[in-house]
This record gives C-alpha cells, sequence and structure tokens, in this order.
C-alpha cells in the first residue's frame, strides 16, 4: 500500500468492567502472584484494582461499536468489514454464534466478520495490519477494529507480570480523516518465547526486529517519535521491555490507564491512545507507536498525527 492511499484511525471507544475491585479480592491472590511473577513486589505493579464485566461480552462489544459507529457519523449499512481480536485462551471462550449476534444487534447487513488471534496481547495490532490490507480491497470504505479481552475464572486474571481486566476497545478505519494516520505494521516472532524458553537477548532482537520493520521506511529511530502507547504490565517489566527496544520512559503514556483499568489485554494500545488524545491531543504531523509484547510476540503500528 502506498503512501498516497492514506489510511486513517478515528473514533475510539473503550467499554470497561464495571465491577471494580482490589487484586487482593481474589482468593489466594498473594499464592497466585508469586507462582506466576516471583521474587517482585505486586505494590510495585501501578495498579491495585481490576475491571469485570458484570454481563456479556457481547453487550459491550455491542455497546462500544455503536459508539463508534456514531462518533464517525457512520451508518451501520455502511461498514463493510469488522475485525475481531483477542488472546488466545479467551478465543475459545466465544460463543458459536458472537459474530452473527453483534451484526444484527448493530445492524452490519453489509459487513463480513473476520477474527484474528493466537498472538496473545499482539492479536489487535496483527488485526490492526490485516485490516488495513482489507481497506485496499476495492469497494471497502470503512473497517471496524474491535479487540476484546476477559477473564471469566478471576484466578486467571493473575499472569506473570499482570493483573487482567475486562474491556473491550474499538475504533474506525477509513480512507478519511480521522485521530491518526496509520504509516506501517510489523509483528515478529520469537520462537524461544513460544517455548517458555524466551531470554533477554530473544525478546530485544524480536522487539528490534520489529520496530526496524515498523520504522526503517521512514528513517525514523523509536527514540525519535513522539509517544509511545504500550502494553499495561508490570510498570518495571514495562519500562525495561521500553528500554531494551530503544524507548525512553518519557515517550510511555500508560500510567494512568493502567492505574485506572490495569491491564486489559489486547484493548491496551487503544486505551492508552484514547486517553492521551482526550487529556493532550494528538498533534499534526508528529509520529506515534503502538507497541505490544507477549510470551514469544512483540507487535507495533507507526502512527502519525491527522
Amino acid at each position: 500500500m502506498t503512501d498516497n492511499q492514506l489510511i486513517a484511525l478515528g473514533s475510539f471507544a473503550c467499554a470497561f468492567g464495571a465491577l471494580e475491585r482490589k487484586a487482593e479480592d481474589i482468593p489466594g491472590f498473594e499464592r497466585l502472584w508469586r507462582e506466576q511473577s516471583s521474587d517482585t513486589e505486586f505494590s510495585a505493579m501501578g495498579s491495585r484494582t481490576f475491571r469485570g464485566f458484570s454481563g456479556p461480552v457481547e453487550d459491550h462489544v455491542i455497546e462500544t461499536v455503536r459508539a463508534t459507529l456514531r462518533d464517525g457519523s457512520v451508518r451501520p449499512a455502511d461498514v463493510d468489514r469488522i475485525v475481531f481480536a483477542t488472546s488466545d485462551a479467551r478465543l475459545a471462550s466465544l460463543r458459536p454464534d458472537f459474530a452473527g449476534e453483534v451484526l444484527a444487534a448493530l445492524g452490519l447487513v453489509h459487513c463480513v466478520p473476520v477474527v484474528l488471534s493466537f498472538q496473545q496481547c499482539c492479536s489487535s495490532l496483527a488485526a490492526l495490519g490485516h485490516a488495513r490490507h482489507l481497506l485496499a480491497e476495492e469497494g471497502v470504505r470503512n473497517v471496524v477494529l474491535v479487540s476484546l479481552d476477559f477473564t471469566p475464572d478471576d484466578a486467571d486474571r493473575v499472569r506473570s507480570f499482570a493483573l487482567f481486566s475486562d474491556a473491550v476497545a474499538s475504533c474506525l478505519l477509513t480512507r478519511d480523516e480521522g485521530v491518526v494516520r496509520l504509516l506501517s505494521t510489523a509483528v515478529g516472532v520469537d520462537h524461544a518465547g513460544l517455548r517458555g524458553q524466551d531470554s533477554f537477548v530473544s525478546r530485544q532482537q524480536v522487539a528490534q526486529s520489529s520496530l526496524t520493520t515498523a520504522l526503517g521506511g521512514r528513517g525514523l529511530a523509536p527514540s525519535e517519535v513522539t509517544k509511545v502507547f504500550p502494553a499495561n504490565l508490570y510498570r518495571p517489566v514495562a519500562l525495561f521491555n521500553a528500554a531494551i527496544a530503544g524507548i525512553g520512559q518519557d515517550q510511555l503514556h500508560f500510567t494512568g490507564p493502567l492505574e485506572r483499568y490495569g491491564h486489559c489485554g489486547n484493548s491496551d494500545w487503544m486505551i492508552n491512545l484514547a486517553d492521551y488524545h482526550d487529556r493532550t491531543g494528538i498533534r499534526p504531523d508528529e509520529t506515534y507507536l503502538a507497541v505490544s509484547s507477549a510470551p514469544g510476540f512483540f507487535a507495533c503500528a507507526l502512527l502519525a498525527g491527522v
């Protein structure tokens, strides 16, 4: 896809679990944290609470997509594609008629649904790249991207350097003006990480390789972008992941959303971008990065203010 084919993202919307609870409310939390993140103090997490949905995830997806379409002034009948992204474990939790229910409730009568997974919390950035290619198809004008992660069993919320919350985020991809322009995406795989044998070196290599793919064509280094929207992981780990990728601490925007919402899986980068835009404002022609990492993967997207 060439530069003159403008692909813009906008109309970001987020829905968070209405049930806010403390980490200590999870039975056996201290034991679970030690098992998943040994030799770390949860007090450094950056968040003390998590959010849980009180109803079916479909309701929150419908609410979020409806808000995106309303903000983008797009009629449901004019949506051509909808791309869902979720973590591997959550893919198996979706009902067989999930897509049909969502499309029917929203009136997406001409929309083809797609789901993308198997890259853990990097799946939504992989889906962003796929959505970009869908817009290159003749006759496709509006693509909705939806990220959703939810955890039915509270014990499963405690993972390595993360406390998972329930959230849905969505945005609209069009050839018209938006909040940001999508310049490039990249997803890299760390095979050692897929086997649970990743190291500092393997994590750094996959991060640097992916960033080179996304930024290299622009002659940019990670340290030169205005802001970076990362995954809302255990704060010391998030800072470490940024450092090994050549990203400075002052470039990151995540601590506020992390404190308020916890780690929302695939939705983190959209939540952080929308939060930054609301509080500071995306500036025209400045560049931004969305990044995410998971065992075995690193994903990123280069964006420019419109």
